[in-house]
């Protein structure tokens, strides 16, 4: 048995009265005045301890898990603000809640979406999680609804207070064992590298500082996009990652160890500069009141669009270049392969990359680190030899 007092929606200044007993749940609201909530606390614990308290009357309703997700009236008939506008909106970056969105209308409703929230069990996840995998969904796109369940539940959890505990926490996405990954790295060679950047300068030459960036860097393509000016360290040759452009939308890097500093070749810092006097004599030429803050622009100065980019620009250059056709991405890995095939320390190389872990790195790039062993591996029947001889001789053999 447990009685709590709080606010329903935190800051709110409205008190509410939450009992949990004999697995039956009910809220009452109180008003502003928190210490006749808790007076009224009190009162009811004694009835419940009587026997005098009737949790069936005016049993709080408990919402379906479509309901909780995308709002519902309660018993007292007030709106109640669902999960996805209350948290995801607010709290959650641009990518991760519009994926969010497509595993709710897709996977989640269609599985649980006419279910209370009380009633939905580990076992239950577990089957779903099992059946999507049979159904061939990948390992990760699984993991990927089991995400976003947790962190449904987990709000409905705390503060909601409308279930005890997360039943999809511990849920395990089984990985098939003849499981591929969904797309091979296609890095481009040393010499892919330079006839690529070949024809972007003579081609398309507004764009050559933004592809030399992509292969000197690593960054992904939002965290190039998102450059500005101010994030050029010209004179330590360092740039300072600390936002990212998706569909238009400027947010922060990918992760915490996403926010970084990655440092910049001598070749990229000087074309880079010369780009910077490119932007200041567009911006004359074009009337702007100033240059704009942004590194790689569209016509009118704004943030460079991804989708024209490789449609006009990218794919014509690589047609152009007589190599086969590859993502603006691939210019990531590159910079990974070519790093690790020379002999960087995968260390510095992940954390360049904004990996979180070098598991990561490896697991990735692990077909390019160096095949080549610097060690003897013939000290290992030395080692064995020179132990032998010593149990020898201590046990008095010639």
């Amino acid at each position: 048995m447990a009685i709590k007092v709080k606010e329903k929606v935190k800051g709110s200044g409205i008190w509410w009265i939450f009992i949990n007993h004999n697995g039956k749940r009910k809220s009452k609201k109180i008003g502003k005045d928190k210490r006749l909530a808790e007076k009224v606390a009190n009162t009811i614990d004694a009835k419940l301890t009587l026997g005098e308290f009737n949790m069936d009357d005016e049993a709080d309703k408990i919402p379906t898990l479509k309901e909780y997700i995308d709002g519902w009236r309660d018993k007292d008939g007030e709106q109640q603000t669902g999960w996805y506008q209350k948290v995801a909106l607010l709290s959650l970056k641009h990518s991760t809640y519009r994926s969010y969105r497509l595993i709710i209308d897709y996977h989640l409703l269609q599985a649980f979406g006419s279910k209370p929230i009380t009633e939905i069990t580990s076992r239950m996840i577990s089957d779903l999680i099992s059946k999507k995998i049979k159904e061939g969904v990948r390992s990760a796109t699984a993991r990927n609804i089991k995400n976003c369940l947790s962190a449904i539940l987990r709000h409905a959890v705390n503060p909601d207070a409308l279930i005890s505990s997360n039943p999809a926490r511990g849920v395990p996405i089984p990985k098939p064992e003849d499981e591929r990954q969904s797309k091979e790295q296609d890095p481009f060679t040393w010499d892919e590298r330079t006839k690529i950047e070949d024809t972007f300068k003579k081609e398309y030459p507004a764009y050559y500082p933004f592809v030399v960036c992509g292969f000197r860097t690593g960054l992904r393509i939002g965290e190039i996009i998102g450059l500005q000016w101010q994030d050029v360290d010209f004179y330590q040759k360092l740039i300072l990652i600390q936002r990212n452009i998706t569909r238009g939308k400027t947010t922060t890097p990918k992760s915490k160890s996403s926010r970084r500093h990655v440092r910049m070749t001598s070749q990229l810092a000087e074309i880079l500069k010369q780009h910077k006097k490119y932007m200041a004599e567009r911006t004359l030429k074009q009337g702007w009141k100033s240059m704009p803050e942004w590194i790689f622009t569209n016509e009118d100065g704004t943030p460079l669009n991804y989708g024209n980019f490789i449609h006009r620009v990218w794919n014509r250059a690589i047609d152009r270049s007589g190599l086969r056709r590859r993502t603006p991405h691939d210019m990531r890995h590159t910079y990974a392969t070519l790093r690790l095939s020379k002999g960087d320390s995968l260390a510095e190389v992940s954390k360049e990359m904004g990996h979180s872990t070098t598991e990561i790195t490896y697991r990735t790039y692990y077909k390019w680190l160096p095949k080549e062993s610097r060690s003897d591996i013939d000290e290992l029947d030395t080692q064995t030899i020179i132990k032998s001889s010593l149990q020898n001789a201590e046990n008095g053999c010639v």
